[in-house]
């Protein structure tokens, strides 16, 4: 496998249906995806394996949990959220909201 260097800008593509989630990079051990939600989108708190680091590159929400309120999140914010812990968010603002989503 060989670096690479992605243009988040390619990846940047919006559903007026649902969030959208566009691949970006995938390994043996972890893979990333670009997430855009349009104002008013949401995904909701949900479990998996690996966990999940999310750095906001644009706008603002909130992080969600099935344990706590909500928690405001914005650009230049990183969330962790480790395996087996609940984890959802929502564009409760005026922008759009993209965040890479690195699952290891």
């Amino acid at each position: 496998m060989k670096n690479i260097i992605l243009d988040i800008q390619k990846f940047k593509k919006f559903n007026d249906d649902k969030p959208s989630k566009e691949a970006l990079w995938e390994g043996n051990r972890s893979k990333m995806n670009l997430m855009n939600l349009k104002p008013g989108q949401e995904i909701k708190p949900h479990v998996h394996d690996g966990d999940h680091i999310w750095v906001v590159l644009e706008g603002g929400g909130e992080f969600l949990s099935h344990d706590r309120e909500p928690q405001t999140i914005q650009r230049g914010n990183i969330v962790v959220a480790p395996e087996g812990e609940a984890h959802g968010v929502r564009n409760n603002g005026k922008e759009p909201l993209v965040f890479a989503s690195i699952t290891v």
